[in-house]
């Protein structure tokens, strides 16, 4: 599942309102943002990622935690993605490599082999989810302050 942009985390953080507002294919959310429709794809799946909405054949609906979501104020909904994401077993071992790791460092290549080992994904969509993985963690730390991202590596602060 392709992780969005650290921009684009904020449409993630949208998803489960628009789809509250009626919002609830793929088409309707592509529209809605004015992308194309494998885009919003990528939007709807990262959402059901973080167990905010479910897959209903080709309709999107609120969980349980969507609808817990869509009720809080946006700093209480910054605090539960940032809990969520952190939740999620990729997120989970890389802070895990970031612990016990000497300098508590990890460079893309690490990140990489990490992906690799742990996913079996390879080629091409290594690069594509671990930059995806960069951004998510760059809207952590602009979050939490937990961790240092730069272009090249991932810290914690």
């Amino acid at each position: 599942m392709k992780i969005p942009q650290a921009n684009d985390v904020a449409r993630v953080l949208d998803i489960p309102l628009a789809i509250e507002q009626g919002d609830r294919s793929a088409q309707e959310v592509a529209k809605r943002y004015n992308f194309e429709r494998r885009q919003a794809q990528y939007y709807l799946q990262a959402a059901e990622l973080l167990g905010l909405v479910l897959k209903r054949g080709e309709r999107y609906t609120l969980s349980q935690i969507g609808h817990t979501y869509v009720a809080f104020t946006q700093p209480q909904r910054k605090d539960m993605i940032a809990r969520r994401m952190i939740s999620l077993p990729i997120i989970f071992l890389i802070i895990q490599e970031l612990l016990i790791t000497p300098l508590h460092r990890l460079t893309r290549d690490d990140t990489e082999k990490l992906v690799v080992s742990r996913t079996g994904i390879h080629g091409e969509t290594v690069h594509r989810r671990v930059q995806s993985l960069f951004s998510w963690f760059s809207w952590l730390a602009d979050e939490t302050g937990a961790f240092k991202v730069s272009k090249d590596s991932i810290a914690l602060a």
